[in-house]
């Protein structure tokens, strides 16, 4: 009997050993990758120092880019960007916008005070150019307009049919909701 204790300590021992060696192994190569990412990936943050931005929503809006380098070991990089938001408590990001969306998130980020009317339609366009940004060959697409208690913010068209965001206000310009249309049901305007 003392000679299976024996031979279960003796196992047991290289056993502890074996782990050992391999978590210093992966210890190892987990530093490795660490240090592989800190040198393939640069990442910026930069707070988009916008009046704009201050006039319409309730927090900071940062751009957050990331590039990496080094990709399948050619001299290729990937760059990435993104707009997020931060309440003070959390990082929100932009609901990302491929279809008909309503955008009930966007709606509780926008300030009580701010009122949309003639004047701050503008500032409302920029912030919407900011926080989902027209690509430059759109550019000349985009228009806003007021009609039947809703602004249209219009960001592209395809073949007569444009696609943009539906702003709905109250008779005091206070935006009740906020929603983006692919395709508009209204020939005559839009």
């Amino acid at each position: 009997m003392s000679s299976l204790h024996a031979d279960l300590a003796t196992s047991f021992c290289s056993l502890l050993l074996c782990f050992q060696a391999f978590t210093q192994t992966n210890e190892q190569a987990q530093h490795r990758i660490e240090a592989f990412l800190e040198e393939s990936f640069v990442t910026t943050i930069e707070c988009i120092d916008s009046e704009d931005i201050g006039k319409v929503l309730k927090y900071n809006v940062y751009c957050i880019n990331r590039k990496t380098l080094n990709t399948y070991r050619n001299d290729r990089s990937r760059e990435d960007k993104f707009i997020v938001l931060d309440t003070g408590e959390e990082i929100i990001h932009f609901q990302h916008i491929n279809n008909n969306t309503s955008l009930d998130n966007f709606l509780s980020l926008i300030r009580e005070d701010f009122m949309l009317n003639p004047e701050t339609a503008p500032i409302f366009e920029d912030v919407l150019d900011i926080l989902y940004p027209v690509a430059d060959w759109k550019i000349d697409k985009r228009e806003y307009f007021f009609k039947d208690g809703s602004w249209y913010f219009l960001r592209d068209a395809y073949f007569r049919t444009k696609q943009g965001f539906k702003v709905t206000t109250n008779t005091e310009g206070k935006i009740v909701s906020i929603c983006y249309k692919m395709k508009w049901d209204e020939p005559d305007r839009l």
